[in-house]
């Protein structure tokens, strides 16, 4: 019986502002290339912006068109996830990776 891959992780430190993307879209994009899901964990993200978002929510479209498994992870950040809430992302302030993934609006 083939045992499943291991799944990628992502796990990105600091502040995810638009002068990451890039270098985020290439971490993906390298993770959605390999086997198995892909894991993005928020323990070490201290703050992010919208271009950030947008690159994880198309990240989610590309594991849905593709089939891969996409999910979040770790713990989010008191600023985060107040970042988040006032923006009107989720309706929760989510204290976990899987909070925010089950309550971020239309992810």
């Amino acid at each position: 019986m083939a045992k499943d891959p291991a799944p990628q992780e992502l796990a990105p430190v600091g502040k995810l502002f638009i002068d990451t993307a890039a270098e985020l879209r290439a971490a993906l994009t390298k993770a959605f290339s390999k086997k198995g899901s892909v894991l993005f964990r928020w323990d070490g993200v201290e703050d992010l912006d919208v271009p950030l978002l947008q690159l994880l929510y198309a990240a989610r479209v590309e594991a849905s068109r593709t089939g891969k498994e996409f999910h979040f992870t770790g713990i989010v950040t008191d600023r985060v996830a107040n970042r988040l809430y006032s923006a009107g992302f989720v309706s929760v302030i989510p204290l976990s990776g899987e909070e925010l993934e089950s309550n971020l609006v239309g992810f």
